[in-house]
Formats: C-alpha cells, structure tokens, sequence
C-alpha cells in the first residue's frame, strides 16, 4: 500500500512517468518511473533500529552528489545529444524529524546540437537551488523525501561564433529516498525537475531532468562511550532487613515502586542491532555478581523503547532488547527460572519524547530484584 501511494504522488507532481525529448518529429522516450519503483521496494525490506531524522534533528549537514542530467529544447533544427554528467554540493540544516532547508549548487552539464556530424550549438547549464526537504520515514533508517523551492539558473550558448547567455528563476521540484549508514553519514538517490530554465529570445527554454545519487555528513555526535555508560550503570543499593521492635506498632506504608538495579540506556546496542556493547554487560555484571550471592532473589528485564515508529514495532523491539539483556544474564550462570522478561514498547516514559535527548532515555532497559 506504501509503495502504490508514493507512485501516485509521484505522478501528480511530474505529470507522465516518461519525459519525451523532441527533435525533427523523432521521440526519445526515457522512464524514471522503474528506477524509483525499484529504490522503494529495496526499502521496504530493510528495518533497522534507529529513526535517521529524528536522530539528527538539530543538526547542519553538507554533501556532494553525481549524476545524469536531460534537456528538453523547445526550438532545434538538427541532432540533439540532450544527455548529460551532473554534480552537485549541497548543505542544509535538520530542523526536526520531518522538515529540513536545503540549498545547493547543480551543474547540470551540456546539450549539444548537430547538423550534417558537425556540432552548431553547445548549451551549458548551472544553478543555485534553495528548497524546503520533507521527509516522511519507512522504517527506523531508511526515509523518502520530497522537495519544493526555487533556482537560480545561469544558461550559457554558443552558437557558431555567436555566444548567448541568460538567468531567470525556475520551480524546483524532486524526491528520492535516504539511508543513514551511521549517526553521520547517509547515502540518498534523487531525482529533480526544474521547470522552463533560460528564455525563449535568447538560449531558448528547457525542462530540465536531473537523476543523483549522493553522500551527506551531519555535524553531531551520538554520545556513545563514556557517556552512555555513565548514564547506563545506576546501581540501587541493597538495604538490609533489621529485626522490627516490638514497641511502638507502626502501621505498615505502602510499598514504593522498585528502584531498578540497572538502567541500560544510549550505548547500551550497537548501531542498528539488539547486541549488547561491552559497557552494557559490564552494568549487567553487577548484577550477576548480586544474584549468585542471594540466590532466593529473582529478577524482572523490562525494555522500553521510544515513541517514534509504531507502537507494535516498537514492542517487538522492546521485548528484542530485553531479551538480550536476560540472554546475557543466563550465559554467566543466572537460571532461566529466576528471571523474568518483559517488553513495554513505547509505555511508561521517563523523559520528553519530542526532544532528541529524552527520545535517548526512553529507549532503555531496566534491571528490578524481586
């Protein structure tokens, strides 16, 4: 159902799935539409651990990308060689989960025109772009995005021994999809289309198509070392039982919520996995050196997660982690029987789920002694 939806969005903003490129009545037709099916259902397959946007919220990034570039001239007379190398630089900033300001700089290359093998008329095109990103996320790190602003476009023609040149403003739209490798890089695939760059009196007018793949680094930090263990190693103390007094009879308070033995928090799992880091399982160590001295006491693994994503993918990812936790605890001789594993989604948060360090707190596991 995802896949069809985005195909129709796809369709109302670019009109056709094919663009047609024109010259002496001979129609070149070059389809976008199978090389963004394919992107999407690549993506639907992957399910990672951690939400790409809302990760580097807050955040500055910059890229480079490359690729194939097509012009479509109204006016021409001979042979038009419309296929061209592109690049890019671009940088924004990641304002939160979904909405972003891009800018950036596209040299989108050269359309060449030929009469008789011999060439009449070389197009150059550059332009600067300023746009708002939109980003709408499949899975935990893989997102599609969209794009709408404006360029600045500068066309360059030489015509025999004649140079025209000219600049005007263009609609810009796009979308492709973006994958985060680690907290700082992601890779994204683009398609773009600039609407009428040049003017009809001097260069002439073209649509221009634009298809990239590139390479993004944002500038954060996800906080996992010393940091995270800080944040995951918070012991309780174990209070001693003392003999009640016979005199004065107290009426008994109610009992207080268990304070949990060990919080694993951020930097408790390696990127994108339910695997336990060594700073996770020396916390977890405390615990195991407690259990094997009172060996009556049990113990309950609860996992939490954020609310970022569903709530049912995040209860399986709550119960994934607590089973690891519990997993470990049973490898360093705790009997299965004396621990009991939970999973609570995204329940019972500690901290603000719409910053991206209470997001950080949320998704943890916490350790109680019965």
């Amino acid at each position: 159902m995802v896949q069809v939806s985005f195909i129709e969005v796809v369709d109302r903003l670019y009109g056709q799935n094919n663009f047609i490129v024109g010259a002496n009545m001979n129609i070149k037709r070059i389809s976008l539409y199978p090389s963004v099916a394919s992107i999407i259902s690549l993506s639907l397959l992957m399910s990672p651990q951690v939400n790409a946007a809302a990760e580097n919220a807050g955040e500055f990034y910059l890229g480079a990308k490359t690729g194939w570039s097509n012009f479509d001239f109204s006016q021409n007379d001979g042979d038009i060689d419309d296929d061209a190398w592109a690049g890019s630089v671009y940088g924004g900033y990641q304002f939160n989960e979904w909405f972003s300001l891009e800018g950036g700089y596209n040299y989108l290359g050269n359309s060449k025109e030929h009469i008789a093998g011999s060439e009449v008329n070389k197009t150059q095109i550059q332009n600067g772009e300023v746009g708002a990103k939109l980003d709408w996320n499949l899975t935990s790190a893989w997102n599609l995005f969209g794009k709408v602003g404006t360029s600045y476009n500068y066309v360059d023609q030489k015509t025999g021994a004649y140079n025209d040149s000219d600049e005007n403003w263009s609609l810009m739209l796009g979308a492709g999809v973006e994958y985060q490798l680690s907290h700082n890089w992601r890779i994204r695939s683009e398609y773009q289309w600039f609407d009428n760059v040049g003017e009809n009196s001097t260069t002439g007018r073209s649509d221009v198509n634009y298809l990239s793949l590139g390479l993004s680094y944002y500038f954060g930090s996800s906080d996992n070392g010393a940091a995270a263990t800080a944040a995951a190693a918070t012991t309780a103390a174990v209070v001693a039982t003392q003999e009640p007094e016979p005199e004065p009879v107290v009426e008994p308070a109610p009992p207080a919520d268990p304070i949990p033995a060990v919080t694993l928090s951020k930097g408790a799992f390696e990127h994108d996995s339910t695997e336990l880091t060594p700073e996770a399982k020396s916390s977890l160590d405390q615990v195991v050196t407690h259990l094997k001295e009172s060996p009556e006491t049990r113990v309950d693994v609860i996992g939490y997660t954020d609310s970022t994503g569903s709530a049912e993918y995040n209860q399986k990812l709550s119960e994934k982690r607590a089973q690891s936790a519990s997993d470990y605890l049973e490898s360093q001789g705790i009997e299965e029987s004396r621990i009991t594993t939970i999973g609570k989604g995204e329940e019972d948060p500690i901290a603000d789920n719409s910053t991206a360090e209470g997001r950080e707190h949320n998704r943890r596991v916490e350790v109680l002694y019965e």
